[in-house]
């Protein structure tokens, strides 16, 4: 799990009537997946799944049923206020962890990943056009460059927060999203991490896109330093896999294709 570094104070706490005697208190695991919150922007900080690839189930049915999580308090949780029809200028509600990503072993276990992904903790602002392309594709295209002896992934995904995100239905809503992958490369045999970033400024309505600078690129690869810096949370454990190590932290390599997605150093 990320080191929570300046957002520390910030985090939301599981009650206590919730509380396990030694765990962490503000993870919220569920079914082979955790998360933790940001008080102030109601929103997962990050959401981190492990995949076993050999035993997915990308079959199960979707619960398709969103819900709070009664572990911490629901002012840190958002349900509707941002959230509707696209053709009205809200704004779906996006998994982190993806629906599929826990989704594997036996039912019942299939079945509880699938609606523990349905809570509003695992949630955040996406215009509905905006979660598709590399996004999507990005984890199954990592799945298939791995071991296949140790089709193992770990996937950690967030928001990218900012104090200039634009304001919708008095929702502050970020503008780009993070991913790091983690696995054991089928060439190297080394585990290794990547680090990525995309941005949904293009998909938000013009009237407000105008009065923001979101940069040149929707997609791109980062070095994990870059990203770490920018979002505030220590990614110091998978700086040390990752394929762009050493690069400059400001480099963005621009992706139109997740073929073009440097898997090796």
């Amino acid at each position: 799990m990320p080191g929570l570094d300046k957002w520390q104070g910030d985090v939301a706490p599981i009650l206590e009537s919730a509380r396990v005697a030694g765990a962490d208190p503000s993870e919220l695991k569920y079914t082979h997946f955790s998360v933790r919150v940001s008080q102030s922007r109601r929103m997962p900080l990050y959401s981190a799944v492990n995949i076993d690839g050999s035993h997915s189930d990308r079959d199960t049915e979707r619960t398709d049923v969103w819900r709070f999580d009664p572990r911490i308090d629901q002012r840190f949780q958002i349900m509707r206020e941002v959230y509707g029809n696209d053709r009205d200028g809200f704004f779906s509600r996006g998994h982190m962890t993806r629906r599929e990503d826990p989704n594997w072993g036996d039912d019942p276990t299939t079945t509880e990943a699938d609606a523990d992904t349905f809570h509003v903790t695992n949630a955040a602002p996406q215009r509905q056009r905006f979660n598709a392309g590399i996004w999507l594709d990005l984890e199954n295209y990592v799945l298939s460059n791995t071991d296949r002896e140790n089709m193992r992934v770990a996937v950690i995904t967030g928001p990218i927060f900012s104090e200039d995100d634009p304001e919708y239905f008095e929702v502050k809503v970020p503008i780009a999203f993070w991913k790091i992958v983690v696995f054991r490369n089928s060439g190297t045999q080394q585990l290794t991490s990547i680090a990525y970033k995309r941005s949904q400024a293009t998909f938000l309505p013009k009237a407000t896109r105008s009065t923001f600078n979101f940069g040149n690129f929707q997609d791109t690869q980062v070095p994990v330093t870059g990203l770490e810096e920018e979002i505030g949370l220590d990614l110091s454990v998978y700086a040390d896999l990752d394929v762009l190590k050493g690069a400059d932290r400001r480099m963005e390599i621009a992706l139109e294709d997740v073929s073009q997605i440097y898997l090796q150093a």
